[in-house]
């Protein structure tokens, strides 16, 4: 499903030369997580970073889980300069939303990006970079 969308949404942004953004979020320690405050904890924890994500993107945005821990996001006619604004819109959200449900232990959330002026027409190269990113990051 979330590939079928990206092809679609990534040939429209192709055809309007409007550029794209890819984001890939994994949860820090979700396997801790659930090992010491259950797994009932673990999905309070993952439907909070799902919220997060549709309150802190648009309509136009396609959101998809990407693993056990990861979450990815593909956002049409956005460009390089949004991706600072949009990764803190989310990282904010998921502190809002985890404090207000009283989520026992705080959620962190590693951040790759990658931005394409032509997105490909498979989300799969954009994955990858966006994954080299957040291991950059993370070092």
């Amino acid at each position: 499903a979330f590939h079928d969308q990206y092809r679609r949404l990534a040939a429209v942004a192709r055809r309007r030369k409007t550029g794209a953004l890819l984001l890939v979020l994994d949860v820090v320690q979700l396997r801790a997580i659930n090992d010491r405050l259950g797994y009932g904890v673990g999905d309070d924890v993952l439907r909070t970073v799902a919220d997060a994500l549709v309150e802190a993107t648009r309509t136009t945005d396609l959101i998809g889980r990407h693993g056990g821990d990861e979450f990815v996001v593909f956002l049409p006619d956005a460009g390089g300069g949004d991706a600072d604004t949009v990764v803190n819109r989310v990282l904010e959200r998921i502190t809002t939303l985890s404090v207000k449900r009283g989520i026992p232990t705080p959620i962190r959330c590693n951040v790759g990006i990658v931005y394409a002026q032509a997105p490909p027409e498979t989300a799969e190269d954009m994955l990858r970079e966006a994954d080299q990113d957040m291991l950059r990051r993370r070092q």
